[in-house]
């Protein structure tokens, strides 16, 4: 069976290193913010290039507190796109606002001309979604708005545009580090980048239940240092990942024969691979061929309650979308595989 992820075979590949890390953690006894939270916090704003990092339980946590922060409430309005996992406006939904949800252009991201006409006296923020390890184009949107930014990085650690990387453009930059995350704990967590100080500050507050601020409802939301400090190792390699994620992309750009049936992402520098996404019409049928051939893949079926319906042009973008294999554990005979199954399904 070729995984989509497989989180034992990325343990092994950082086994020693991450054994002598918990046992270090266990045995100081640092188990809630401390150590090992600081430094990854450390890390990760260094890596990003932003002043500060606050780790969280989790990207969705990072993207509800960075609008808690602001007090979006209801009668304010959230922009985002519609072609998203849920959880990012999940989290507008439950600070009581309404989310506006906009197209995707052809690459995926966000239509920022579309956000630009979007926004009126409501609106509180603005989340543009680096989907799929690529990224919005940041510039023509802080170029031409005040209103505050909250980046969802969430699949896109380690993605430039112009120079700067994803989570370093906006207010804020929120990640996740799911297990089958570009950079994964073993668990959940995220974390949130920002060059505010004072959000820095207050957030580190206000996941830890306001605890050191008496009088105000706090949340718990904190990352755990267990966690923390398997991220300190991991990340220690992030750049070896992100560029065996590209090797992968590149044998699949190379290697998939399209005939007109089959579209592969766009290629841009500065762009990483969170996934390797395909689009195609039979879409369902390839997902159940290489099922048969014990390939397994993921669709990109994002679905929401009725009461907050996508655009049409979203909706029939997803019912044509495959998550290939694509991560670093996977080896190129595998990557081999998938291509000649895909190709077969097309050639038949």
């Amino acid at each position: 069976m070729i995984r989509f992820f497989d989180p034992y075979k990325q343990y092994l590949q950082y086994k020693g290193e991450i054994d002598d890390a918990i046992q270090d953690t266990l045995e100081r006894g640092d188990l809630i913010l401390r150590q090992d939270v600081e430094e990854f916090e450390k890390n990760l704003a260094e890596f990003v290039g932003t002043k500060y990092a606050v780790g969280l339980n989790s990207g969705t946590d990072a993207l509800f507190l960075s609008l808690k922060f602001l007090g979006v409430k209801e009668g304010n309005e959230v922009i985002t796109v519609g072609h998203t996992f849920h959880a990012t406006v999940e989290a507008i939904h439950n600070c009581g606002a309404t989310p506006v949800l906009v197209n995707v252009k052809e690459d995926g991201m966000m239509d920022v001309d579309e956000v630009l006409s979007k926004i009126n006296s409501k609106t509180k923020a603005i989340i543009p979604v680096h989907l799929m390890g690529d990224m919005v184009d940041m510039k023509a949107l802080t170029d031409e708005t005040d209103v505050p930014i909250i980046e969802d990085a969430c699949q896109a650690l380690g993605a430039e545009l112009d120079g700067k990387k994803a989570g370093s453009w906006g207010w804020a930059g929120c990640f996740s580090f799911y297990p089958a995350k570009i950079l994964g704990c073993f668990g959940d967590g995220g974390a949130i980048t920002t060059n505010d100080e004072e959000f820095a500050n207050e957030l580190k507050d206000m996941r830890n239940h306001y605890k050191y601020n008496p009088g105000k409802w706090g949340f718990n939301s904190r990352l755990d240092n267990i966690q923390a400090s398997i991220l300190n190792v991991k990340i220690q390699y992030l750049e070896d990942m992100l560029n065996r994620r590209n090797e992968i992309a590149l044998m699949y750009d190379d290697g998939l024969v399209s005939n007109g049936y089959l579209d592969t992402p766009k290629y841009r520098k500065g762009r990483v691979y969170q996934d390797y996404i395909i689009k195609t019409k039979e879409r369902d049928e390839l997902s159940v061929f290489l099922s048969l051939n014990n390939i397994e893949t993921m669709k990109n079926d994002y679905y929401f309650p009725d009461d907050c319906p996508k655009p049409e042009e979203t909706i029939e973008l997803e019912k044509q979308t495959l998550r290939l294999p694509c991560n670093d554990v996977i080896t190129d005979q595998e990557v081999r595989e998938v291509i000649r199954y895909i190709n077969e399904f097309f050639t038949k």
